[in-house]
């Protein structure tokens, strides 16, 4: 697909929590989309922010052209270049969760847990909600919960209702209730539609529980499905 956009607006935008203002111009010439950011205070801290505005222009846009055409369009920001000229690539990542995983190794463990996400059309779906959690801001939330509930299913017999089907999740992965609602209940209102914002801590330990839960459920299927041990694997309750 070859896109071009000759509509190119200045868009501003005021981070009242982090002191800046910007005003951003997006470009998009023959599906190359460059988006120019002039900020009154250009500091290095600002980028995570400065990044997840400039793609919501750019996803605004490409996706009211997607829509017309009914094409899947994606938007992908993948250098940026700094007010000295100094060009870096752009890498979705959330160092944060790094460690968190300790069911395999990508030397260790991979083909087995590989072929447990392959056969679990349920889990590859939820491994793909945790990537776009780190990947797209502003759906992170409604992407953890999301992967929960695709895990809740994946363990509860088949007919379960809800409460039951959430409680047997968190007796099997042992899991502390207070501790699974953290990240259904911060995503009631972006899941369903309502403006509001959400603190980036909220965010950031909402993503984290998830990735626990998850790394927790992969345990438990290398272990062969089987109760694990408490002692190991204490409840999940902070």
């Amino acid at each position: 697909m070859q896109v071009t956009v000759n509509f190119t607006p200045t868009v501003h935008w005021k981070a009242d929590e982090l002191g800046y203002e910007v005003d951003m111009v997006c470009r998009v010439d023959k599906s190359v989309i460059d988006i120019e950011c002039i900020v009154s205070d250009w500091k290095v801290e600002h980028f995570p922010d400065l990044y997840r505005r400039a793609l919501d222009i750019c996803r605004a846009k490409i996706d009211v052209v997607g829509f017309k055409m009914a094409y899947g369009l994606t938007v992908l920001l993948d250098t940026f270049e700094t007010p000295d000229g100094t060009v870096t690539p752009i890498v979705p990542n959330a160092p944060y969760l790094e460690g968190i995983c300790t069911a395999f190794s990508l030397d260790m463990g991979f083909d087995e847990v590989c072929m447990q996400v392959l056969q679990r059309p349920l889990l590859f779906m939820a491994f793909r909600e945790l990537m776009t959690a780190i990947s797209l801001p502003h759906v992170s939330l409604v992407e953890c919960a999301r992967a929960m509930d695709r895990i809740k299913n994946m363990l509860a017999p088949p007919g379960s209702k809800d409460k039951a089907a959430w409680n047997r999740m968190r007796e099997t992965l042992r899991v502390d209730e207070a501790y699974l609602k953290y990240i259904t209940d911060a995503s009631a209102n972006p899941r369903h539609g309502q403006p509001g914002h959400t603190s980036g801590s909220v965010t950031t330990e909402v993503t984290r529980r998830a990735w626990v839960i998850m790394n927790r459920y992969l345990e438990y299927l290398v272990h062969g499905e089987k109760p694990l041990d408490p002692v190991a694997y204490p409840v999940l309750d902070q």
